[in-house]
């Protein structure tokens, strides 16, 4: 019997069991998408209408993942849950540069999800392609009460970005009636890999009791690589390191009133490249230089509540935020290849047509400059204010939220192209082939508000808006030359680009009787357009615009058999005009956006959890995403090349269908001793990674599985002890896979099989 055929009747055989266990325990245990406060999983509150509601009352997509079942599947980023949460997808496995996709919406540029931290939404650097959307942070999960994934446009309460969906992460705050405490450990073996660990730990302390509380966490964890690099004699160079903390200090005189002030700090490390490439076989990369990347966010929050009255809550939000980002990648072979392109040559030496003898001088001054490295020191400063009002009047027959919002983020990026020595180590100081400067400002200020009456007792109708306004200026400018990739000194330049207007939320939802609603929605999502700065660029393409889309969503939220199961539904259409859509540069060095297109997305997804017995959870997720282009992406200024999407083509990197099954089984070993058991498969069917079959960097990216289980005790006095495995049949195969010049066939792919240990102790 093979490993995989052995490890699936291991999974089969251990539900059957749990399901005909006779034992007993003091609490079910509650499934991964149906746990957030540590109240029972029916009655799971939630804020993602600004205002508590439980899960199944909210007339929404949305999957609500609690601290315990994050603990228990041992998250600590969302690179560790996501297959779990129907129609969610992160690309990349580096801290800082993963895209989030929701629902299939996905383009570069501004990010297609927000992403908060409690009340906080954090946007990446634009660098020097204005791709936000593939920088997010990734804050560590440890003290988490619950993660929220709102899927579908979120943008008349959440703002711009949130066009495929929202994401927050909402903390434990301090509480001042209790000492508590929590601490937790974990190691890690990694096939022909580097072993890992992290160590975590929270205190909450009552400075004044029932009035003033601190709240402190800290935590360090080191991912151990497992990508080589045989050229260079490196192994295992993506090792990533991360450390940081939190300290929250909540001010409670009465019960009107809390204040609760927050610091974050995060540091990331990663040592190499995450992606391997075809040509050397799995885990085995082709780059001819390395540098260690690195970011570093410092994140400040200040947020007030205050019962006002007539049933009506203010809350009032202040953050700001510092990161700044260093990112390294191979540039050598972008380089070589220009070695013998005559429009650089003829540059480089001055004259209208090079001759060979010129051709040789400059082929050799380009051998000079390799191995090469694309340097990039970036940094961005954010500030952020809301306030907004949410209550209910006439016994809940209305309720309302008022708000508005203000942001102001500059960000600058260095891309720097530098020499590396011969081992691919970067020269230091910096021996500079090239230097360009991108800044970007962005403000924005918005006014929403959103109204749900009750016209009968059963049925809810709701209408949101948000009136939405920015300014957006791209200042660029060559300080040395880069005459291999044809950028060169001139005048700085500056452009601006702005735009108003407005999104609608409309929903209908009508309760049965207090185990089925159904609902339909309609609901708006943008995204701010904004300029290019690329050496050479025409000016049509110089300025982009905003992009939108419309959302028309079904959907049920039912329980049956005495709450025994709950099963949640929904279908959805997604129409998509003026996408914002990456070009390349003539010389093929450079990326830009612009508008061109349409496109249509159709799916659903299923949540399902189901409890037969005291002890035992079974949950399983499933998504479906038809993600196509309605219209050739073309416009008056954009040449048609072989990349060029048509219409009828797939949207990259969305894969059809997505499945998640798992299982929890809690049992008495003794009066004080439980033993635990999870198990959990998830499936990602095929994806591409561009528009076009015919195009010649076209690569397919396969279906793959991941089986994940764990094992372990746990006491009343709060220990808890596991064993677990990841990734247990060490599937290999690409999960993600781009080609292009300067980085032919390189993949992504799962951790290697690794086993680990983990301890958590609570107080």
């Amino acid at each position: 019997m093979s490993l995989r055929s052995f490890g699936i009747l291991l999974l089969s055989g251990s539900a059957l069991a749990a399901t005909q266990a006779a034992a007993q325990t003091e609490a079910p245990a509650a499934a991964l998408a149906a746990e957030a406060t540590g109240q029972s999983g029916n009655d799971i509150v939630v804020t993602a209408l600004r205002r508590s509601t439980t899960l199944q009352d909210t007339p929404i997509s949305i999957s609500a993942i609690g601290g315990e079942a994050l603990n228990r599947i041992g998250a600590t980023s969302i690179n560790d849950y996501f297959r779990q949460v129907p129609n969610l997808q992160v690309e990349g496995n580096a801290p800082a540069s993963r895209r989030i996709t929701i629902r299939g919406v996905r383009s570069a540029g501004e990010a297609t999800v927000g992403l908060y931290y409690d009340e906080t939404p954090l946007t990446g650097p634009g660098g020097t392609t204005a791709d936000a959307g593939s920088t997010n942070p990734d804050i560590n999960l440890f003290d988490v009460e619950r993660v929220e994934v709102l899927r579908g446009p979120q943008g008349t309460l959440f703002g711009a970005g949130s066009m495929g969906g929202t994401i927050r992460m909402i903390y434990n705050k301090p509480d001042a009636t209790k000492i508590a405490g929590a601490m937790e450990v974990q190691g890690t073996v990694t096939k022909n890999g580097d072993p890992g660990f992290y160590a975590k730990g929270m205190i909450n302390l009552p400075i004044a009791t029932d009035v003033l509380a601190l709240r402190v966490v800290a935590y360090k964890e080191n991912r151990g690589g497992f990508i080589d690099v045989p050229g260079l004699k490196r192994e295992n160079v993506n090792d990533v390191r991360s450390w940081g903390g939190r300290v929250m200090l909540r001010f409670t005189p009465d019960d009107n009133l809390a204040i609760t002030a927050s610091a974050n700090y995060q540091r990331n490390e990663l040592d190499g490249p995450t992606n391997y490439n075809l040509s050397l076989g799995a885990y085995n990369s082709t780059v001819e230089s390395i540098a260690r990347n690195n970011d570093r966010l410092q994140l400040y929050n200040l947020t007030l509540t205050y019962k006002l009255p007539f049933n009506a809550t203010f809350t009032g939000s202040a953050s700001t935020y510092n990161w700044d980002l260093l990112r390294n990648s191979d540039y050598t072979k972008t380089l070589r290849g220009s070695r013998t392109n005559a429009t650089s040559c003829r540059n480089y030496v001055g004259v209208a047509s090079c001759n060979a003898s010129q051709m040789a001088t400059y082929s050799a001054y380009v051998d000079s400059r390799l191995p090469g490295m694309l340097y990039q020191p970036l940094a961005l400063k954010a500030w952020i204010y809301e306030a907004r009002v949410s209550g209910s009047l006439l016994n809940d027959g209305i309720s309302y939220t008022l708000g508005i919002f203000h942001d102001d983020r500059q960000d600058r990026a260095d891309s720097q192209v530098a020499k590396a020595d011969a081992n691919g180590n970067l020269i230091t100081p910096l021996d500079l082939t090239a230097w360009r400067i991108v800044k970007t400002s962005v403000k924005q200020t918005a006014f929403f508000a959103e109204l749900s009456v009750k016209p009968v007792h059963a049925l809810t109708l709701t209408a949101g808006t948000r009136r939405f306004s920015y300014d957006k200026t791209v200042f660029g400018q060559v300080q040395i030359s880069n005459y291999i990739t044809q950028s060169y000194v001139g005048p700085p330049s500056t452009v601006d680009a702005s735009a108003k207007g407005w999104v609608h939320k409309f929903n209908a939802s009508y309760d049965f009787d207090r185990d089925f609603m159904v609902y339909a929605t309609a609901s708006k999502g943008f995204r701010p357009g904004g300029a290019n700065n690329v050496p050479g660029l025409t000016n049509t393409l110089v300025a982009y615009q905003p992009d939108s889309l419309w959302n028309y969503e079904i959907g049920a939220k039912t329980q049956w058999f005495n709450r025994m199961l709950t099963l949640n539904a929904a279908v959805y259409q997604i129409d998509w005009r003026n996408m914002q859509v990456s070009g390349r540069s003539a010389n093929g060095a450079f990326s830009f956006l612009t508008n061109a297109g349409k496109a249509r997305i159709k799916g659903a997804e299923i949540e399902a959890t189901l409890r037969p017995v005291e002890g035992l959870s079974l949950n399983t997720a499933l998504g479906f995403v038809d993600a196509k282009l309605t219209e050739d992406q073309l416009n008056s200024g954009l040449a048609a090349t072989g990349s060029t999407g048509l219409k009828g083509d797939r949207i990259p990197y969305i894969p059809q269908f997505t499945l998640s099954l798992g299982g929890d089984y809690r049992w008495s070993l003794s009066d004080k001793l439980h033993g635990t058991v999870s198990a959990n498969l998830t499936h990602s069917a095929g994806s591409y990674s561009e528009f076009r079959p015919t195009y010649t960097f076209y690569r397919r990216n396969s279906a793959y599985e991941n089986v994940g289980m764990r094992a372990g005790i746990e006491t009343d006095n709060g220990l808890t002890l596991q064993l677990f495995v990841q990734n247990l049949f060490n599937t290999d195969k690409p999960i993600q896979l781009s080609s292009s010049i300067g980085d032919p066939d390189s993949a992504l792919t799962l951790q290697p099989r690794t086993f680990g240990i983990m301890a958590r102790k609570t107080f």
